[in-house]
């Protein structure tokens, strides 16, 4: 159903340009992961623009630096995506690899980090453009004035770069179009070592998010849909023909358009016999009626995930996420009475949270459970993201972020309150009352991959697995961009 793109000259093909890399950075090799996304997107528009595509994945590629030594030799840009943590170390490491070549690689970064602080990506000499948001439409632009030694195009925004050591360009993020026409790029990766064993995939109907929660970079675009044929196409192919079991859509408000879920919904009932799963807001309770919950049940809706992040309307208010704590009660009682799994994630020690807005929360968790005891709790603990409002609270609460790429990876970003030194931003005599009663509610927090280990906790997204020739067998080695997407781990 989702083919390469035809390389027939009506598509003005030009088969002499040159080659380009794009690396997919993560620290070691990664069971259970979603889909390189940013450059499944990516793809297309350089090969349409005359480019043969490479993708490395450090994730499912143990000797990815050898490979990338090789793929690189014959080609003249490397792109490199980022997010603002442990990714980094491969990334720069991968920098310097092509730094280090004999044949002048052009490198260009995207991702959040990079389009937060580009500033920084320069500083370290390991980029010579920098993109800020989706560059599906920018990206062949400047490869084309790289590839064929041509003055950088004086109009495009959301490219950096340097003249004369000063950074220049146009600091205005690319909008985030997802509209158009051409299709993700599988053909540019092995799908199989995306396979979990559970048999779970994911996919994007819509890029960004309506909504400005202050802790969050998704929201710093606009949003754009993906078209009804676009995303009926694709999710046939990803449940016909790639033969999946269970989809998670990764939209970050999945649940917001009554008209698109329930289309979708429609889909999947014709196509029968898979899972399914999204993010929805508080409101999800009254956006449909009794007949809609009950059909997207029928269609295999198996949990509904949920950003809580806090029990206390303060901080919720705080935050911007223009919900009330009562409608996540509500949206656990519709949850029960359709026998569908709540997976409610909270988000801990925040800047400004105080004890009382902790008790809140765990007042909050108590209450959803009892309402819906089919609800999984996830916590997170506050991660500040550059350029965001929370980011800028913590700093001005004392918090002293990273000054250098080297320091943005080493940083803590666990989900236990004893591996993390870096929460400057509440006061010692708080952050020591409120770890405590924090401790004493959960104990050694576990994560859903954990627990699954365990048997601590039954994941209703479980399907058949990959098989062959009748054996299940696991389809990894063994051992949440140019746009702002995930690079999680599956914990399906």
């Amino acid at each position: 159903m989702i083919k390469k793109l035809s390389k027939s000259k009506s598509l003005k093909i030009d088969s002499y340009k040159g080659k380009v890399v794009l690396f997919f950075p993560t620290p070691g090799i990664e069971q259970d992961v979603w889909f390189p996304f940013p450059y499944l997107y990516l793809g297309p528009f350089l090969e349409k623009a005359g480019y043969t595509v490479t993708i490395i994945d450090s994730r499912v590629e143990r000797d990815w630096k050898d490979r990338l030594r090789t793929e690189l030799k014959d080609a003249f840009a490397l792109g490199v995506t980022s997010m603002s943590g442990p990714d980094l170390k491969p990334a720069i490491e991968a920098s310097q690899i092509a730094r280090g070549m004999d044949n002048n690689i052009c490198i260009m970064w995207g991702g959040h980090h990079a389009s937060a602080l580009p500033d920084e990506i320069f500083n370290e000499n390991i980029a010579d453009y920098v993109f800020l948001g989706p560059a599906e439409f920018t990206f062949p632009k400047i490869l084309d004035s790289v590839f064929f030694k041509k003055e950088f195009p004086s109009d495009i925004k959301g490219v950096l770069y340097k003249h004369n050591g000063e950074i220049v360009g146009n600091r205005v993020p690319n909008a985030a179009i997802f509209n158009y026409a051409e299709t993700p790029a599988y053909h540019l990766i092995d799908v199989e070592k995306y396979r979990s064993k559970n048999n779970v995939t994911a996919y994007f109907k819509t890029r960004g998010c309506p909504f400005k929660c202050t802790f969050c970079a998704t929201g710093n675009f606009n949003t754009s849909d993906r078209l009804r044929e676009q995303y009926h196409n694709e999710l046939k192919y990803l449940l016909e023909d790639l033969n999946f079991n269970a989809l998670v859509f990764r939209d970050p408000t999945f649940f917001l358009k009554a008209s698109t879920v329930m289309d979708c919904a429609e889909l999947l009932y014709s196509i029968g016999n898979k899972k399914w799963k999204g993010q929805a807001r508080g409101t999800f309770h009254r956006q449909y009626t009794p007949e809609q919950f009950k059909f997207m049940k029928e269609s295999g809706l198996t949990s509904v995930m949920f950003g809580v992040e806090s029990g206390s309307q303060r901080m919720l208010d705080l935050m911007i996420k223009k919900v009330k704590r009562e409608d996540y009660i509500k949206s656990a009682e519709v949850l029960n009475d359709l026998d569908i799994e709540m997976y409610a994630s909270f988000m801990f020690a925040m800047p400004g949270e105080t004890v009382n807005d902790l008790k809140d929360t765990i007042k909050l968790m108590h209450s959803i459970k009892k309402i819906q005891p089919n609800t999984f709790l996830q916590n997170c603990i506050f991660l500040p993201l550059p350029n965001t409002k929370m980011f800028s609270d913590a700093v001005e609460l004392g918090y002293q972020p990273p000054k250098t790429l080297q320091e943005w990876s080493d940083r803590g970003i666990s989900s236990r309150f004893e591996e993390r030194d870096d929460i400057t931003w509440m006061k010692k005599s708080v952050y020591k009352e409120y770890t405590k009663i924090y401790n004493d509610e959960f104990g050694v927090y576990k994560l859903a991959y954990e627990q699954e280990k365990l048997k601590d906790y039954v994941n209703p997204m479980i399907g058949k697995e990959k098989t062959v020739e009748g054996n299940t067998t696991s389809m990894f080695p063994e051992s949440g961009n140019f746009s702002v997407t995930a690079n999680d781990v599956i914990d399906e």
